[in-house]
């Protein structure tokens, strides 16, 4: 019987995101809010569509999780100067400060799947699921 690809991945991430939950919750930032700061530490600036494409998902999940972090004092939210209409989300120095903390802990749950199964089988598993994901947006971007 085949393996349910789908299944697996589901609990994956829930597993990921319990370990977020309990590794973050002295900062108060949960597994849903998490992928914002970890984008945002690679680039400020960034506007909420901008953040929605790149994490893949939607505006109102966006919106929930941002509100959240804004009221924490993790992230600020500016006026773009290009179009008005737009604002762009910056890191407070709150979450500067903690940058080094945050990532070291979200990494480290990569690191031990890294170290269970070895590197090479840990970046073929990757590669293979970013090849699975971009086809099939592919695919439903053509209507199949």
């Amino acid at each position: 019987m085949q393996q349910s690809l789908s299944r697996l991945v589901a609990i994956l991430h829930r597993s990921h995101a319990m370990y977020v939950n309990r590794v973050l919750k002295q900062w108060n930032i949960t597994s849903g809010e998490v992928g914002f700061l970890m984008t945002l530490y690679q680039t400020e600036g960034r506007t909420q569509e901008q953040l929605c494409s790149i994490l893949a998902i939607d505006k109102a999940a966006a919106t929930r999780g941002l509100c959240s972090l804004e009221n924490k004092g993790y992230i600020t939210r500016q006026v773009n100067e290009q179009d008005k209409r737009c604002k762009c989300i910056y890191l407070t120095e709150k979450a500067k400060e903690l940058r080094n903390s945050i990532t070291t802990e979200v990494r480290a749950w990569n690191t031990g799947a890294s170290e269970l199964v070895g590197e090479q089988t840990y970046q073929n598993v990757c590669t293979n699921l970013e090849t699975i994901l971009q086809n099939m947006k592919s695919e439903q971007n053509h209507g199949i």
